[in-house]
Parts: C-alpha cells; structure tokens; sequence
C-alpha cells in the first residue's frame, strides 16, 4: 500500500448540527413574531410599550442571508446572558400574557 501506490482519504460532511439546530431556529422565530404582538404598561402609566424585535437578514451575499431574531434593546437596558435566567424571564412573560402572577428566580 504505501510502496508505490497510490492512497486516496474521503472526506464526507453531513451538517447534521444545523439539522438539530432548525428546530430551535423555528422557535426563535415563531417567539419573535409573538413579542410583537405584545404591549405592557406599569399601573401608573397611561402609555402602552412594547418589545423592540427584529428579524434581520444576515449575511453578505443574497444566497447567504440566514433570518435570526435578536432583541434591540434600548442603550443602557441590562443584558442577561444567564440561559436559566433567561428561561425564567421568558415564562413570567407568557404567565403575565394570560393573567397568572410570575415565579422568582
């Protein structure tokens, strides 16, 4: 084999990550077309707010654009990168859409 011959190596990639991640995506999306949906206001407010998403097209080229939500937040808002804090936000929010007081952390 290695005395003269030729050796051929195949290399084959299946992506199977973004096969696993579409499901995710769909959620994300789905769950930022619901936030704009949403208006909320304090007791002592007269004005109704909202959230501030977007569903940006990513990408350089036309056939590279990929849809992902993110939220624009106000300059100076805090940003929780905590995943299980995060979760905990995202169900006080659909608590607080049918009437059901939050959970704390």
């Amino acid at each position: 084999m290695f005395m003269g011959g030729k050796n051929t190596i195949v290399m084959h990639n299946t992506c199977e990550d973004s096969l696993l991640a579409a499901p995710i995506i769909l959620d994300l999306v789905l769950l930022a077309e619901l936030t704009t949906r949403i208006q909320f206001k304090a007791e002592n407010e007269g004005k109704f707010h909202s959230f501030h998403p977007k569903l940006p097209l990513k990408g350089t080229k036309p056939n590279e654009a990929n849809i992902v939500p993110f939220a624009d937040v106000p300059p100076g808002t805090p940003v929780v990168n905590a995943l299980s804090k995060q979760r905990a936000m995202l169900e006080n929010i659909l608590r607080a859409c049918v009437g059901l007081a939050q959970r704390t952390i």
